[in-house]
């Protein structure tokens, strides 16, 4: 079954970073409430920004809603989850200890990295950080897509635009991996 979370990105230079040839483009990200999401994710390099489609959702917005959508895998050869018009990447989630790690396809580590006790319940949750054992991996898509209305409208309960809901999983036959 599919995990969301819908938080408000809002771009936030003071927290850019280069580290080598890479480099981070920072974020703040809130709840519809207007809290801030506890976590430890604060900047996304180029393949996060593009997958989150931060440039093309915000379209020289400052700030923008999108529902962060997770579907855990039963493993690595499973159909990829489509929804047309959106990116979806795999990944998987190695526990070890109280952290997990965000690691591409073909098992290159991310900077992304979960912790409990740092990051919200919620979160660790959606990511399926809770459902593992130390030592354990979870596959999973991820897809981003925008939400309607505006972020001012959603922080002050003005939800237009947020009814249907997102089939549980949409497979469709995939290319090799």
């Amino acid at each position: 079954m599919a995990r969301t979370l819908k938080v408000l990105f809002r771009r936030d230079p003071s927290r850019d970073r280069q580290r080598a040839q890479i480099r981070f483009e920072g974020y703040q990200m809130f709840w519809p409430d207007g809290r801030p999401v506890m976590t430890g994710l604060d900047a996304f390099c180029h393949h996060g920004q593009r997958l989150l489609s931060l440039g093309r959702h915000l379209a020289g917005y400052r700030e923008r809603f999108l529902e962060l959508i997770c579907f855990p895998l039963s493993g690595r050869e499973d159909d990829l989850t489509r929804i047309p018009g959106h990116r979806i990447r795999r990944f998987y989630l190695q526990r070890k200890g109280r952290t997990g790690r965000l690691h591409f396809l073909d098992g290159t580590p991310t900077d992304m990295v979960f912790e409990m006790g740092r990051d919200e319940p919620r979160v660790l949750h959606w990511i399926g950080l809770t459902t593992i054992r130390d030592g354990e991996q979870q596959w999973f898509d991820l897809a981003a897509r925008p939400l309607e209305g505006t972020a001012n409208g959603l922080l002050h309960g003005v939800h237009a635009g947020l009814a249907g809901s997102l089939p549980e999983r949409q497979l469709e036959p995939s290319a090799a991996i």
